[in-house]
């Protein structure tokens, strides 16, 4: 269940980073692009949902496929979490203000 909640926060901030990156007002030098907004890192909480639903259907029917599935998400939404985290810094390294 916590990783659909995670799931849905990152793509509501996604939301919130679309309301203030179309907000911008367009400055002496010129308006500030993301690059988290433009990968799309927000919407790959996508995967958190479907990791957190295929891990409770996994502890309700459990079966061989199933938990193999499970596991291969769980793994993807790891890589997922390192790469977004990663954008992040980097982004946060190079922003100048």
């Amino acid at each position: 269940v916590i990783q659909i909640m995670i799931g849905i926060y990152h793509v509501l901030m996604w939301y919130f980073l679309l309301v203030l990156y179309m907000g911008q007002i367009k400055g002496t030098f010129g308006t500030y692009e993301p690059l988290t907004y433009k990968m799309g890192t927000s919407l790959w909480g996508l995967a958190f949902i479907i990791s957190g639903a295929f891990t409770i259907k996994s502890a309700r029917h459990q079966n061989r496929n199933m938990l193999i599935c499970t596991l291969s998400l769980n793994i993807l939404c790891i890589m997922v979490t390192l790469i977004a985290a990663s954008l992040t810094i980097v982004e946060l390294a190079h922003f100048r203000s």
